[in-house]
């Protein structure tokens, strides 16, 4: 039995901000070594969580998630521009370059999938049409590729379903799901994966628990967005892929099942989707 993180953000840029943010209100320890990739990843292996996805966020990242994951048996990786990332991107790249850095990754080994792509307009109302023009690009490379995506949907749920219909036969996972019934049927009908995350494990998240009991459990992914949303015991600290058991122990007592279900389910689909990926 083992787990698979399928959604995780390693990279010194992202880990580094959210330390860096946590350390400055005392909330964690200032020790940097415990939270270096190579312990991090140790962590994660005697949690039994065998395999992490790194996920791109922007095209500058490429060069590291590239180290991190190729001598490494237990990482795969993605490559794609974050919605939050879309106006600093249209500014310094051409279509042509997104084209061509993002064709680049596809043809490497490890790369399993492009991500992480959607809509956000919580906090980049201003650049909706970038945001949609980036989506719909990094789309159509999904399905020339033949590479599955990571959707980012946040205050965007209909707009990113209508984009997604435009572009039939792109399969893919809806990341961090937040429990819209409405988004998680409308997803399903597309054939897109739902993916749960330390939120299941909140004070207050009924709507989430309540739409989870109707999403078939072969439709269903483990992540843990580290270092962002910490499952309990550990909200408010790091997140980190080592603490994948205490989501799957959740779902497991919500869906009335053993963990080892969860984790067979899980692992399952995730090869299913992710199936450049090569598990064992």
């Amino acid at each position: 039995m083992f787990f698979i993180d399928s959604h995780c953000h390693l990279t010194f840029s992202r880990f580094s901000f959210v330390f860096d943010k946590f350390n400055s209100s005392d909330q964690i320890s200032s020790d940097r070594e415990y939270y270096s990739v190579s312990n991090l990843l140790q962590r994660a292996v005697d949690s039994s969580v065998k395999y992490i996805l790194l996920i791109g966020t922007e095209l500058s990242d490429v060069e590291e998630l590239r180290s991190l994951v190729d001598d490494s048996d237990h990482l795969f990786r993605t490559v794609g521009i974050h919605p939050l990332e879309a106006k600093k991107h249209r500014e310094l790249y051409s279509n042509d370059d997104i084209i061509s850095i993002i064709t680049s990754e596809c043809a490497m080994v490890k790369t399993v999938g492009i991500g992480e792509i959607g809509l956000d307009y919580h906090y980049e109302k201003a650049s909706k049409p970038q945001q949609k023009e980036l989506f719909h690009l990094q789309l159509e490379l999904a399905k020339r590729f033949n590479l599955p995506v990571s959707i980012h949907s946040r205050e965007a749920y209909w707009d990113v379903i209508d984009i997604l219909k435009d572009h039939p036969g792109v399969r893919g996972v809806i990341h961090c799901f937040s429990g819209e019934m409405d988004f998680a049927t409308a997803a399903l009908d597309l054939g897109f994966f739902i993916s749960i995350s330390g939120i299941i494990t909140y004070k207050n998240v009924n709507e989430l628990r309540e739409t989870l009991k109707y999403v078939p459990l072969d439709s269903m992914l483990l992540e843990t967005d580290a270092p962002f949303l910490a499952p309990m015991p550990y909200r408010g600290q790091l997140n980190e892929p080592s603490f994948i058991p205490h989501i799957a122990q959740s779902l497991a007592q919500l869906l009335g099942v053993s963990a080892t279900t969860i984790a067979e389910c899980t692992s399952s689909n995730f090869s299913r989707l992710f199936s450049n990926a090569i598990i064992s």
